[in-house]
This record gives C-alpha cells, sequence and structure tokens, in this order.
C-alpha cells in the first residue's frame, strides 16, 4: 500500500502536471493510451506520462487486466487535471486510484481499480489460517463488471448461456471467456471424480451461478449478479455468517478438497475458501487476479 504521504504527493504532482499542460481551446485532450494502438501493454506503459511510466504497481496491475480481460482491457487516459482511469470497450473510464486512505470497509464499499489488487490473492495451496480481513477477491469495483458483464441482469442474462457443469446445467456468462472457462473446469473434475469417487458430492446439489442480487448485510451486488460465479454443494459447505465471529481467527481451510480448488485456480477462478471471512462453497471467475498473482510468484522468484 501507499502510504498517505506517498500516495498525496503523487497526486499532487500529477494535478500540478496536468495543470501545466491542460488543453487550449482547439487542442486535442490529454492521450488515451489504446491497447490495439499501441500493439503491446509493454508499448503502451512505454508510451504513459511521468510518474506513470515508472510506477512498477501501475505496471502489473495494467499487465493484470490485459491478461485477464484481453478482449475487453482497452487501456488508460490521463485526462488534464483529473486522476487517471482505466478504460473497458463498454463503460466508462475508471479512476485507477482515487488518493483516498480507506479502512478494510471502505475499500468493499467504495474501491477505485488499485484497491481492488490491494490483497494478492495465494496461490499457495492448501491454506489454513489466514490473517484478519484478509479478503482477495471480495473488494470489487462494480464499475467494472458492469463493463465486462453489463449494467443490468437483463443484460447479464443477454449474455449468457447454459453451461454442462458436472452433469448440471448451469448458466453462466459468455463474456470474458468465463462460461468457456467454467467447461474446462467441468471437464477437469469429471475427470477428477472418476478417480476419486468420494469427491463427486462437492458438485451436486449446487448453490447456483447467475442471481441479480445483493451481498448479505450490504448494498454491494453480489458477483453472482454478474453470472461469474458458481457456488458448489450447499451440505459440503462452509460461510462465516453461518457461524459464530470467534469462528473466523481460527478456522482452516485445510478439510476442503485441493484438487477442485486448484482445477478452478488453473482457468481463471479464485476460491471463497481463501478468504478471511471465508466461503468455501464459492469460485467466481477472475483471471486479473490470477494473473496479477500468477505475475507475483514469478517476480519473487
Amino acid at each position: 500500500m501507499w502510504s498517505l504521504s506517498s500516495r498525496w504527493n503523487r497526486i499532487a504532482a500529477l494535478a500540478a502536471v496536468a495543470l501545466v499542460t491542460a488543453s487550449a481551446p482547439g487542442e486535442a485532450p490529454s492521450p488515451k493510451l489504446l491497447l490495439w494502438e499501441r500493439g503491446t501493454i509493454d508499448k503502451l506503459l512505454a508510451s504513459a506520462p511521468a510518474p506513470w511510466d515508472t510506477d512498477e504497481k501501475f505496471a502489473r496491475i495494467l499487465r493484470a487486466l490485459a491478461e485477464g480481460y484481453p478482449n475487453d482491457f482497452a487501456g488508460v487516459e490521463f485526462p488534464a487535471g483529473q486522476l487517471a482511469r482505466v478504460m473497458f470497450k463498454n463503460g466508462s473510464p475508471i479512476v485507477y486510484d482515487d488518493g483516498k486512505e480507506k479502512t478494510f470497509e471502505q475499500r468493499l464499499d467504495d474501491p477505485d481499480i488499485e484497491d481492488t489488487f490491494s490483497q494478492a490473492y495465494p496461490l499457495a495451496n492448501p491454506t489454513d489460517t489466514l490473517p484478519a480481513d484478509f479478503d482477495p477477491g471480495r473488494i470489487r469495483n462494480e464499475a467494472m463488471f458492469f463493463a465486462l458483464y453489463g449494467g443490468t441482469e437483463t443484460m447479464v442474462r443477454t449474455h449468457s448461456t447454459q453451461v454442462d457443469f458436472c452433469g448440471q446445467k448451469v448458466t453462466f456468462s459468455k463474456r470474458c471467456g468465463a462460461a468457456e472457462a467454467l467447461t474446462k473446469v467441468s471437464t477437469e473434475l469429471v475427470a477428477l471424480f472418476e478417480k476419486q469417487p468420494d469427491l463427486a458430492d462437492y458438485a451436486k446439489n449446487l448453490g447456483g451461478t447467475l442471481n441479480w442480487r445483493k451481498v448479505a448485510g450490504t448494498q454491494r451486488l453480489s458477483n453472482h449478479s454478474f453470472a461469474s460465479a458458481i457456488d458448489l454443494n450447499l451440505d459440503k459447505s462452509t460461510y462465516w455468517r453461518w457461524q459464530p465471529a470467534a469462528k473466523l481467527p481460527t478456522f482452516s481451510r485445510l478439510g476442503f478438497p485441493q484438487p477442485i480448488i486448484e482445477a478452478f485456480e488453473r482457468h481463471g477462478f479464485i476460491w471463497g475458501g481463501k478468504w478471511y471471512h471465508y466461503d468455501t462453497m464459492h469460485f467466481e471467475f477472475r483471471p486479473e487476479l490470477i494473473a496479477h498473482a500468477k505475475a507475483a510468484a514469478k517476480s519473487a522468484k
């Protein structure tokens, strides 16, 4: 995380540069760096104005977005006198970093793009206990999901299809490769269940996929609203709201079958069991977070 002083120093510096370089009447606005014009994400990043051209965190996040959503990530813009914004092919540009210091709850309720990457999703398995409020993936920028999957239930349903998931038909979005990814997960799980029949129950009595609703106890839309999440067997699952709060610090994830988790992760899904506020039935398609995690793991070697 940026410190308060460093974040505001950066914001102030950018504002000063923007005011100096603001377009005069009749001149072109500040640059929009479009991926399809630059050709590669590296060329796009190299074209960014200072200090973004040397901002490693910014580069990692944009690379993850470009890799996770290659057909939807459009680029970034630097409006004169305003904050940098990430662009997708649909929807309005979204502020990358609003410069605000936030509590955990504030990040959940009002995240910018940078906030959604503030906790790196762990690829290591198995997972035991976790630090308080470590919920990589629960911090979601709704505007980004509106751009990716649709801004209304009707739009989401229009872009969805029926997927055969382990012998059951479920509704999943065709956008962003989500339905294709779930189909690949299903293929792996069917093969897994043939070898380990005792695990097949995890893919029965499914909790569902598309459900346009708010997360319990909040005003935030669930990821199920975008037909990009699936809940497995309710009877095999544990959810933090179903248990006493005292359970949170000591809850272990070791009991959930690791091969199922890894089958989902191989195809761009994250597991809700890797959250401090655990939801072990829940898998959601977040290829940008998987790409970001893999890049971090590679750079650490």
